[in-house]
C-alpha cells in the first residue's frame, strides 16, 4: 500500500490557467495521501511557478516543475498543426521518473475530484504495465483501424515504472510513431494502444469521465476524474455557459473566473442578438417592444444554459411565452 501520490501533468504558456484549476481542484478535494505534483513543463515563468506553489502550502499536496524545452521531439512526417510536443512528455515518463514504482499521468483539461488514493493503489497484477479508460469517442473506430483489442484514453495513465522500464516502452512507442506516422490520429494515444496493446488493465469510468461540449451533466455524481476532451474548453468564450459551470468554480483567481463566465456571457448575447431569425423578428418592432423581446428572451435563455442547454432555436420555440414573438 503506498503512502505517497505521484501525480504527472504536462503543460505550456498556453495551458496556466488550465493548470492552476487543476492544482485548485485537488487542493479543494483534499487527498488522504501525501501528494506530490511533477509538472513537465515548457515557457512557464518562474513568478508563475510560485504562485502555484503558494496555493499548496499548508496542505499535503506539494508541486515541483521539471523543464522540458531541451527535450527534442521531431516526427519526421507527423502533421503537427494540431499538437505540441507537449503531448509526447507522457511518452518518457518512464525514463523521467526511473526512481519511482508508480506514477499517475493526467492531461491539463481535467479537474480531480475525489481521492486518488484508490486508483494509485490499483492491484495490477503481474500481465498489466499500465491502467487506463477505455476512449469514449474513438473505441470502436481505432480497435478497427489499428487492429489492438482494445482502445484507451490517454488522458490519465497509471504507469507501471518498473514493468514499464523492462519492456523499454518509451523506445517503442517512439518508434511506433516514426513508422507510422501517416495512420498516427491520435499520434501519443495511439501508439501506447498498440505497442501495449494487452498489457493495460481497465479500469472503471469515473477515473477518467470524459465530457464532451454538447453534454448534459450530472455533477451530483462526482467523477474521481474529469476530463473535458472537445477542442472548446470550458474556459474559452465558445463553451457552453451550463457546461463550464462547475469548471469555472474551481478556477482560483476570482477576476479570471469573472472574465471566463463574462467572456462566454458575451458570444453568447452576440449570438442571440445576430441570430438572422431573431434579426428579423426584431425589425418589425418599435425600439420598446425590441427592449422587452430582447430581455425577455435573454431571461429565458440564460435559464435554460445553466441547465446545460444552448440550442438558443429550441429553447425559444419551445417557450409558450416566447413563440408570441416569432
Amino acid at each position: 500500500m503506498y503512502q505517497t501520490i505521484h501525480l504527472c501533468v504536462a503543460a505550456d504558456k498556453n495551458y496556466k490557467l488550465p493548470l492552476a484549476t487543476l492544482v485548485n481542484s485537488f487542493i479543494r478535494n483534499k487527498q488522504s495521501l501525501n501528494t506530490i505534483i511533477h509538472v513537465l513543463c515548457s515557457g512557464l515563468s518562474e513568478k508563475y511557478q510560485n504562485k502555484l506553489k503558494s496555493m499548496c502550502k499548508n496542505t499535503n499536496i506539494s508541486i515541483d516543475f521539471i523543464d522540458m524545452s531541451n527535450y527534442a521531439f521531431d516526427f519526421h512526417g507527423l502533421d503537427m498543426q494540431h499538437w505540441t510536443k507537449a503531448i509526447f512528455y507522457r511518452i518518457m515518463i518512464p525514463e523521467l521518473f526511473k526512481e519511482l514504482d508508480r506514477i499517475i499521468y493526467i492531461d491539463g483539461d481535467t479537474l480531480v475530484m475525489g481521492d486518488l488514493a484508490e486508483l494509485f493503489n490499483t492491484d495490477m497484477g503481474d500481465d498489466y504495465m499500465l491502467a487506463m479508460v477505455a476512449d469514449r469517442f474513438s473505441y470502436k473506430t481505432r480497435i478497427y483501424e489499428l487492429n489492438t483489442s482494445n482502445y484507451f484514453n490517454s488522458g490519465m495513465i497509471l504507469f507501471d515504472i518498473k514493468k514499464c522500464r523492462d519492456f523499454d516502452f518509451s523506445t517503442k512507442a517512439i518508434k511506433w510513431i516514426y513508422d507510422n506516422s501517416e495512420i498516427a490520429k491520435f499520434p501519443d494515444q495511439d501508439a501506447i494502444n498498440v505497442v501495449c496493446n494487452k498489457k493495460i488493465l481497465r479500469l472503471n469510468n469515473m477515473f477518467n469521465k470524459q465530457f464532451a461540449t454538447n453534454d448534459f451533466i450530472n455533477w451530483e455524481k462526482k467523477p474521481v476524474i474529469a476530463h473535458f476532451l472537445s477542442a472548446i474548453k470550458p474556459w474559452m468564450k465558445k463553451s457552453p455557459i451550463g457546461y463550464a459551470k462547475v469548471y469555472r468554480s474551481y478556477i482560483p483567481n476570482i477576476w479570471q473566473h469573472t472574465k471566463v463566465y463574462l467572456s462566454q456571457l458575451l458570444y453568447y448575447s452576440k449570438y442571440f442578438i445576430f441570430h438572422k431569425q431573431y434579426a428579423m423578428t426584431m425589425k418589425n418592432m418599435n425600439i420598446v417592444e425590441q427592449i422587452k423581446y430582447y430581455l425577455f428572451n435573454i431571461h429565458v435563455w440564460t435559464k435554460t444554459l445553466k441547465n446545460g442547454n444552448h440550442n438558443l432555436i429550441d429553447v425559444l420555440k419551445n417557450n409558450k411565452e416566447a413563440r408570441k414573438c416569432l
